[in-house]
C-alpha cells in the first residue's frame, strides 16, 4: 500500500472519530499479534441445580505461589458464559449459592475442574476473527460430593482482597480518573490488548453506590471516555445515581456489549435495584443495544429508558474502508461496517414492550448551523435507519455537531424531561 493511500485510509477512519497519531496501525498490528499469542476464551456452562439459585463461578489461575482468583461472576443454570484470559493454567470452581451470601458453604452443590479448557486464539487457524459459536464449551456439573476451599469468598469485599476479579466494578471515581486520560483513550483504540491489561473494562460510580436509588448508566462512543458526559451530569435528576461504563474502543462490539450485559447482570444479582436507565453517545448506542439484545428477562425488566445520541445504527463506511484497505483490521470495524452481522442482529431487537427508546440525532457541523447530511462524523441516514425509527418511542433532531450535541442545551433539557417522564415523547418548545 502506498504511503499516500495509507494516509487516505487514516483520514477516512478519523471521520469515525479515530485519532491520527501516525494512524496507529503499526501499534494496532503489534497489539493484536500479542493478543493472538497470549490470550484465549473460556466458554463454559454450569448444570446441576434447578432451584433458581444463582451459581457463582471463579476461574483460578495456577501461579508459583498457589491459586489466585483471575475472574469471578454469577451465572444462571445452563447459561453459556465467556471469559477472556491471558495464557496460563486454570482451574474452574463453581457452587450454587443457596445461602445467598456469595461465600461457599459446606454442603452447597459445587464443582472443581482442573486444567480448564481454554480456546487459545493462537490455535484458531484460518479465523480472521473469533467465531463464538465454534468455541469448545467447558461443561460443569455441580455435585454435593465436591468440596471447595471453605474460605472461598466471592463477595465484592472478598474479591477486592488479593484479587483483580472485581477491578473497576463500582469503584468511586472523579472525572480526572487516570483511566479516562487521553493516553488511555488512545490505548483503547490502537492497543486494546494493552488497555485490557493496564486499565480494563469498568463500571464506575461518581459517589458511593446506593442500591435504593434509580441508576443511569452513561456509555461513551469510539475513541472517547466517560469524560464526554461531564457537562451532562447536572441535567440528570437528583433521584438518580450515575454509573459510567468504560471500554476500549477497538474491542469487538460483540464482546464489549457482552461485558456490558454481564456487568449489569452482576449489578442486579448483587443489588436489588429499582430501575436502570441507559444514555449512550455515538457507538455507545450500538454497545447498549447489543446489551439489550443479550439481556435476560430479569435485567431487561429493570431497564426503563434508553436514550441514544448521534448513534450510527446503520454503521459507518469508514469501517468498511478500513477492512478492505488497511494493512491491519481493528476488531471493532467488523461490527461497524454497514450491513454487518452485528448491526443486523441489533436491528432485530424489538423494543415494543420496552425499554422506551428516545433517539436523538444531530444534523449539523456546528451548533445552530444549517441542516447537513451528516454531523461531521456520522451521516443522518445512519442515525435514522428505518429499524431504529420504528422501534423508537420518539425521535428528536438537534442542529449540532457529533460531539457538540452532548452538551447542547436542547439535549440536556430533553434528557431531563425524558428521565422525569419518558413514557411518551417529550417536547422542548425552544428546540
Amino acid at each position: 500500500m502506498s504511503t499516500v493511500f495509507s494516509w487516505n485510509v487514516c483520514f477516512a477512519l478519523a471521520g469515525l472519530a479515530f485519532s491520527l497519531s501516525g494512524c496507529g496501525l503499526q501499534d494496532l498490528k503489534e497489539d493484536l499479534d500479542m493478543v493472538t499469542e497470549n490470550y484465549g476464551y473460556l466458554k463454559a456452562s454450569v448444570a446441576g441445580t434447578d432451584d433458581g439459585t444463582d451459581i457463582l463461578v471463579a476461574l483460578l489461575r495456577d501461579d508459583a505461589d498457589g491459586e489466585t482468583i483471575a475472574n469471578a461472576r454469577s451465572v444462571a443454570p445452563g447459561e453459556e458464559f465467556y471469559v477472556l484470559v491471558p495464557r496460563g493454567v486454570y482451574t474452574l470452581v463453581a457452587f450454587s449459592d443457596t445461602s445467598g451470601d456469595f461465600k461457599y458453604q459446606a454442603g452447597e452443590p459445587a464443582a472443581r475442574i482442573p486444567n480448564t479448557v481454554i480456546n487459545w486464539f493462537e490455535d484458531m487457524e484460518g479465523q480472521k476473527r473469533v467465531e463464538y459459536d465454534t468455541l469448545e464449551v467447558q461443561s460443569v456439573e455441580l455435585s454435593t460430593a465436591i468440596r471447595l476451599d471453605p474460605d472461598l469468598d466471592l463477595s465484592l469485599a472478598g474479591l477486592r482482597v488479593g484479587s483483580k476479579a472485581a477491578r473497576n466494578f463500582l469503584d468511586v471515581v472523579t472525572w480526572d480518573h487516570a483511566a479516562f486520560s487521553a493516553v488511555n483513550v488512545e490505548l483503547g483504540i490502537w492497543q486494546p490488548g494493552a488497555f485490557q491489561e493496564q486499565v480494563g473494562f469498568g463500571l464506575y460510580v461518581l459517589e458511593e453506590f446506593d442500591a435504593a436509588k434509580k441508576s443511569i448508566v452513561l456509555v461513551h462512543g469510539i475513541n472517547d471516555s466517560p469524560r464526554i458526559f461531564m457537562s451532562m451530569v447536572d441535567a440528570i435528576p437528583d433521584d438518580y445515581q450515575v454509573l459510567l461504563f468504560h471500554y476500549p474502543s477497538s474491542f469487538p462490539l460483540e464482546y464489549t456489549s457482552y461485558i456490558f450485559t454481564e456487568a449489569l447482570d452482576e449489578l442486579i444479582r448483587r443489588h436489588e435495584l429499582p430501575q436502570i436507565d441507559v444514555m449512550a453517545h455515538s457507538m455507545g448506542g450500538l454497545v447498549s443495544k447489543g446489551m439489550i439484545y443479550q439481556a435476560d428477562e430479569k435485567l431487561r425488566d429493570r431497564i426503563s429508558t434508553f436514550v441514544t445520541v448521534a448513534s450510527p445504527f446503520g454503521g459507518h463506511s469508514a469501517a468498511a474502508l478500513g477492512i478492505t484497505w488497511a494493512p491491519v483490521t481493528a476488531p471493532v470495524w467488523w461490527a461497524m461496517a454497514p450491513g454487518s452481522t452485528y448491526l443486523k442482529t441489533i436491528d432485530s431487537v424489538d423494543l415494543t414492550h420496552g425499554p422506551k427508546h428516545h433517539l436523538i440525532y444531530s444534523y449539523s457541523h456546528e451548533r445552530g448551523g444549517e441542516r447537513e447530511e451528516d454531523d461531521g462524523v456520522v451521516t443522518v441516514e445512519s442515525q435514522l435507519i428505518e429499524s431504529a425509527r420504528r422501534n423508537a418511542t420518539a425521535v428528536y433532531g438537534i442542529a449540532d455537531s457529533h460531539t457538540g450535541v452532548i452538551d447542547n442545551p436542547c439535549t440536556l433539557g430533553l434528557l431531563q424531561s425524558i428521565l422525569k417522564d419518558g413514557v411518551t415523547a417529550v417536547a422542548m418548545s425552544e428546540c
